[in-house]
């Protein structure tokens, strides 16, 4: 009576916890056990969840189930780096794993919530609002600046062909890239392409190598990596944003340099129980590494807030949308700042 009493107990805090929890077997991925939370969470009654398999219910995220098929054989507390999507929410995933007991795994769902998001959405309609202004403002210097170039192509013979195509094909960049983004969409990247990467980052290069102080650029690129589907404008705006940070943060010394680095991440591939299929999580790495003025580590916390700058005549805007951009391609970035050396990394899924 009393071993019913104990049960009868513990299941009653277990309902009560405020997390979503669900309970599952180690060997072929079977929910033995859900809590309240869950069953709202997922709109399905204790009795409906038990038996099912989480490829069943989870159908669309097998990246997830490979990650926990990873940690499986393990004991401790892991937290799952892949985001759970529910409807319109996402979910971090904590995975308990112990020897007492052996066969299961513990799952908790912690709803991510958007900090300061009414700020947030502030500063997206004020950017909004910006790029409005400048869309209208910058239409007629940029069709100008156009005109001119084909002026001087017709007129003159003996001009660099390669800058004159340079200055027409970036304004016509400007004029797509107001069109491209809107910042309030969730998804404000339009069109992708296949794109070599390369190809775009040298783009960006040659632009920044035009400018006035002596520096050294290394060029460490992959001859491996593949197309990688792109928004082509989106993206090399980033690569400008960065590589023009770079610059302007060199000392321009006699040792200052730029390093421009391209890896191929070779994802594991895994086999889920249960699913047909094999899963590889691939991506590529761009590393953007410089030796000039460095980061406090304080001010890497605030380095992609909209208006925050480490320049006396920066508006804070550049790293915000860049975080952006990278984000709306479900990539990664990250800044470090270390022993002298700056590095900005970038990681995009293909």
């Amino acid at each position: 009576m009393a071993d019913k009493l104990s049960i009868s107990f513990f299941r009653t805090i277990f309902d009560i916890l405020p997390d979503p929890i669900l309970i599952i077997d180690k060997s072929n991925f079977e929910i033995t056990l859900c809590n309240l939370e869950a069953q709202n969470l997922l709109k399905k009654s204790n009795d409906y969840l038990c038996g099912k398999k989480l490829d069943q219910i989870f159908s669309k995220e097998l990246i997830i189930l490979s990650s926990l098929n990873e940690i499986k054989g393990k004991t401790g507390i892991f937290n799952i780096k892949d985001k759970l999507k529910i409807e319109s929410n996402y979910f971090e995933i904590q995975c308990l794993l112990s020897e007492e007991v052996d066969q299961k795994l513990i799952l908790i769902l912690r709803k991510i919530e958007k900090k300061n998001s009414v700020d947030y959405n502030r500063n997206l309609d004020y950017l909004n609002e910006i790029f409005s202004i400048l869309s209208h403002e910058v239409n007629n210097p940029i069709s100008s600046i156009r005109l001119a170039s084909d002026l001087i192509k017709k007129r003159y013979t003996n001009v660099d062909q390669e800058l004159l195509q340079i200055i027409k094909s970036e304004a016509l960049r400007i004029t797509r890239l107001f069109a491209n983004f809107n910042l309030s969409e969730f998804n404000s990247i339009k069109m992708k392409t296949n794109e070599n990467i390369h190809e775009l980052i040298r783009l960006s290069l040659f632009k920044i190598k035009q400018m006035p102080n002596n520096i050294t650029f290394i060029e460490e690129f992959d001859p491996s990596l593949p197309l990688i589907k792109i928004n082509k404008d989106l993206i090399i705006q980033a690569f400008d944003n960065i590589l023009n940070n770079a610059y302007e943060s060199s000392n321009f010394l006699d040792n200052s340099f730029i390093k421009i680095q391209t890896r191929f991440i070779s994802g594991e591939t895994i086999k889920i129980p249960n699913i047909r299929n094999f899963i590889k999580k691939n991506s590529i790495r761009i590393i953007v590494s410089e030796n000039g003025i460095g980061i406090p580590e304080t001010m890497l916390k605030k380095i992609f807030l909209p208006f925050f700058s480490t320049k006396k005549r920066g508006s804070g805007i550049g790293l915000f949308l860049v975080k952006k951009i990278i984000d709306d391609h479900e990539g990664t970035i990250n800044i470090e700042s270390k022993d002298g050396v700056t590095s900005v990394i970038i990681t995009l899924p293909f």
